[in-house]
Formats: structure tokens, C-alpha cells, sequence
């Protein structure tokens, strides 16, 4: 079933060293906080699929604005984009065609497999959570503070410059930010 020893489903469940990736972090905490208040999610979503935004990288930048850190390009890690572009889009891609091409086509009978898929794009954005972590907190130091203003000033220019980043004008943010 698997494609090598390695990666035996039996063997190791794929078990990962919390030591190298660690999945439970206060970033990956935050986001699961922020993502369920009411009216993020829908928000956060828009700017994903009307955008383009990631919304790793916002939940990253509001996060680092709650600290009192400012957010910089150097936020993020020189392998993160390819593990988004790798991993966590083909999976999404891949759950959004099983809702349409196979659930909605060819009933419930398919479903239980989507909810799986989706479990494992959850588990790949985890990853791509942890990644933005460590770099963030191996950078942590080099980033200017700016507490002055508070975490909601800096949370708007936060996204201003990741927007910039992205290639996403401000006001697509304003809803976001109105909602936390």
C-alpha cells in the first residue's frame, strides 16, 4: 500500500518528531481561536479564492501583530511556498473536485473518503502553520517592535504589508480585521 518501507501505515503511523515539526504551537492555536470566531472563516475563505491571499500568511501576520512584532517578507520560511504549492494546494484541490465530481455527482457514498481528504489538508495546513512557527520564532528578535500603538494598529499594517506581499489591495482586509 505504501510506496516504501518508510512509509509503511502499519509500521509508524507516520510519526512525526514534535522536536523538528512542532505541530501544536501557539501560532497553530491562535489560528484555530481566530479561524472560529464568527465571520473569519467566510472572510478568511473569500480572500483565499477571490484574492488569491494565503490565509496561513494572514493568521501568521495577525498573530505576530498580537505579540507586538511587525511582519516582514523574512517571515517566512524559503521553503514554505513550495510546500503550499506541493502539498496543501493539490489536497485542496483535490477535496473541492471530490464535493463536486463525486459527492455531488455520485452521491453520499463519497463523502466519508472527502471528509478524510479534508482531515489531511487540515493536517497539511498544520504543517505549513508549524513552518511559519519556527521561523517566526527563529526571527523573533530580528523583527522591530512596535507596541506602541497597540496590536490592532499593528495587526492592520500587518496585513497591509502582506497584502503588498501577495499582491492584495488593503481594503480586501478590512473585513477581516472588523471581524476579529
Amino acid at each position: 500500500m505504501a510506496d516504501s518501507k518508510s512509509d509503511s501505515i502499519i509500521d509508524g503511523h507516520f510519526a512525526t518528531n514534535p522536536a523538528v515539526i512542532p505541530l501544536d504551537n501557539a501560532l497553530w492555536q491562535y489560528a484555530c481561536q481566530v479561524y472560529s470566531q464568527a465571520g473569519v472563516e467566510a472572510t478568511l475563505l473569500n480572500l483565499q479564492d477571490e484574492q488569491g491571499a494565503d490565509i496561513n500568511l494572514i493568521l501568521q501576520a495577525l498573530w505576530l501583530a498580537n505579540k507586538g512584532i511587525e511582519w516582514t517578507s523574512a517571515c517566512i520560511p524559503h521553503d514554505y511556498n513550495k510546500w503550499v504549492e506541493e502539498q496543501v494546494i493539490p489536497i485542496r484541490t483535490m477535496r473541492r473536485r471530490l464535493k463536486t465530481d463525486w459527492v455531488g455527482l455520485h452521491g453520499e457514498g463519497y463523502e466519508d473518503f472527502r471528509q478524510q481528504v479534508k482531515k489531511l489538508e487540515l493536517k497539511a495546513e498544520q504543517y505549513a502553520l508549524a513552518m511559519l512557527f519556527v521561523q517566526s520564532e527563529a526571527k523573533t528578535n530580528r523583527f522591530r517592535e512596535k507596541d506602541k500603538k497597540g496590536s490592532a494598529f499593528l495587526a492592520e499594517k500587518n496585513l497591509k504589508q502582506l497584502g503588498e506581499n501577495m499582491n492584495i489591495l488593503p481594503e480586501y482586509f478590512e473585513l477581516l480585521v472588523a471581524a476579529l
